[in-house]
C-alpha cells in the first residue's frame, strides 16, 4: 500500500464528498455480495444466517417484535430487503 509523504488541505466539501462515494461502493460491493449468497426470500434457518443471529433470537423476534415475515401454512418467508430496513431500524 502506498503512502502519501506530503500533507495536502483539501476543501471539507471535497472530502465528504470522497467520503461518501466511498461508504456508497463499499455498500454497493457488500450488497451484491449478499445477493449471490442469500436469495431474495429466504427460510428462516437462512433468515437466521443472514442476520447473523440463533434460530432461537428469530423464533423470539417472531414472537416478540414487528421483524416482517410471510407465514404461509407451516412455512415462513422473509425478503431480504424488508430484513435490511428492520435491521436499519434497530
Amino acid at each position: 500500500m502506498a503512502t502519501i509523504t506530503t500533507q495536502t488541505d483539501y476543501p471539507d466539501q471535497l472530502v465528504d464528498e470522497v467520503k461518501k462515494v466511498a461508504i456508497k461502493a463499499i455498500i454497493q460491493g457488500r450488497d451484491q455480495v449478499l445477493k449471490d449468497q442469500y436469495p431474495l426470500y429466504m427460510s428462516k434457518k437462512e433468515a437466521a444466517q443472514y442476520l447473523n443471529i440463533t434460530l432461537g433470537t428469530l423464533n423470539k423476534w417472531i414472537d416478540e417484535s414487528d421483524i416482517p415475515y410471510k407465514h404461509i401454512g407451516k412455512v415462513y418467508r422473509f425478503n431480504r430487503n424488508d430484513l435490511d430496513k428492520f435491521m436499519a431500524t434497530k
